[in-house]
């Protein structure tokens, strides 16, 4: 409605305008935290469908890394995946999509300008077990936070705060579609040096 009577009002006061722009600025936030709350609840409570395929992680990786490269150049972070040509994961394509948006989004969002964030994937050396890494040279994570960031619920003195592209609840979805994988997430953090967010899940391929 906002951007309608924008769209139609052709030239308005810079006040007004900026008006509007906030108007359709909570709008949009209040759209994706209704969208993410009800994503998270169908996930946690068991209704969620989980459509598993084989599928390539690193293809999925450079796809995000791609999407995410000029948020990235504007920040002035640069980034840089360390991965096999390929790794096949038997996974919910947009699930794990969503693990590595939400994890590279928030890697970019807490680095500062001049920094690098490397995201990264293997195959672990028990050859079963396949683990994503996206790691941060920002401002870190008090380690009595740690336990609670993937806590809808709990808030950290990192300022995990809402932007136009984030709800806060990325972390809390990572650990639901986790959950919904048998799959294990982490984060290992140092205040001052960067944090480093991983993602595990067994290397089992459908017949």
């Amino acid at each position: 409605y906002a951007e309608m009577i924008r769209d139609i009002s052709g030239d308005i006061p810079e006040k007004r305008e900026k008006h509007l722009d906030v108007i359709i600025r909570e709008t949009q936030y209040m759209n994706m935290l209704v969208n993410d709350m009800s994503e998270l609840s169908k996930m946690q409570s068991g209704n969620e469908t989980l459509n598993a395929e084989n599928i390539d992680l690193c293809e999925i990786i450079s796809d995000v890394v791609d999407m995410d490269a000029k948020l990235a150049e504007d920040a002035g972070i640069i980034l840089h995946t360390e991965m096999p040509d390929h790794l096949t994961i038997f996974a919910d394509e947009l699930k794990i999509t969503q693990v590595v948006a939400n994890y590279l989004s928030n890697a970019i969002k807490h680095t500062p300008a001049g920094k690098n964030v490397y995201v990264r994937a293997w195959l672990k050396d028990d050859e079963e077990t396949v683990r994503l890494e996206v790691a941060d040279e920002g401002e870190g994570i008090p380690e009595e936070d740690l336990p609670y960031i993937w806590d809808r619920y709990q808030k950290s003195s990192r300022s995990f705060s809402r932007t136009m592209t984030s709800t806060g609840l990325g972390l809390s979805i990572v650990k639901a579609i986790a959950d919904m994988h048998h799959a294990v997430c982490g984060v290992e953090s140092k205040v001052g040096e960067g944090s480093v967010f991983w993602f595990e899940l067994r290397e089992t391929h459908e017949a």
